[in-house]
């Protein structure tokens, strides 16, 4: 956390990233994708819970791994939630972007300013929305573009992604710039 020295927080003077976005939750899917495609591609989460559930007697290296990858997740995002840290952005299924964003918008000081590319949920999704609202209410939001990658903006995103450039102040700003539904610069 920054620090106050003689009345004012310290901190810095300009934050630019593009935070992961990666859920802190374990997608068995994925997990199992690289190791064991016939559990990765079952039809629903009930014929992958059966799979999974034969792993001790069939694989069970693999049923140890996957349950050490569980209890990581869980072990994590109990300390993300009962840290204290990360008041506004540690609800639901916990998404390492919102962290970020939270540590950002933290760490910059008052006359900083923070540029970070995260995903348009960051303003709209469910459990974001506290996060949002205070950023809100504090008026500390430069600018949020929003941009759909349909038309292939980034490569390394799938074109159905909406990602955004938000901009943050450390200080209030008397108002703030809002694009959406952006397909290009």
């Amino acid at each position: 956390f920054p620090t106050v020295f003689n009345g004012a927080k310290s901190g810095f003077d300009v934050v630019l990233g593009n935070p992961p976005w990666e859920r802190i939750k374990l997608q068995e899917k994925e997990f199992f994708s690289p190791y064991d495609p016939e559990i990765a591609n079952a039809p629903n989460k009930a014929a992958r819970n059966k799979l999974i559930k034969n792993l001790p007697d069939e694989n069970p290296a693999l049923y140890a791994q996957f349950v050490q990858a569980k209890a990581s997740a869980e072990n994590l995002s109990t300390f993300v939630r009962e840290s204290g840290r990360f008041p506004l952005t540690s609800y639901g299924d916990i998404n390492t972007y919102a962290l970020f964003a939270g540590h950002v918008r933290d760490v910059i000081n008052v006359q900083g300013r923070a540029g970070i590319i995260v995903p348009t949920g960051i303003a709209t999704d469910f459990y974001t929305k506290d996060f949002f609202g205070d950023l809100v209410e504090k008026h500390q939001i430069v600018s949020l573009f929003d941009f759909e990658n349909r038309e292939g903006l980034v490569d390394a995103y799938p074109r159905s992604y909406k990602f955004c450039l938000l901009t943050l102040s450390g200080e209030p700003v008397e108002k703030a710039d809002f694009i959406f539904f952006a397909t290009n610069t």
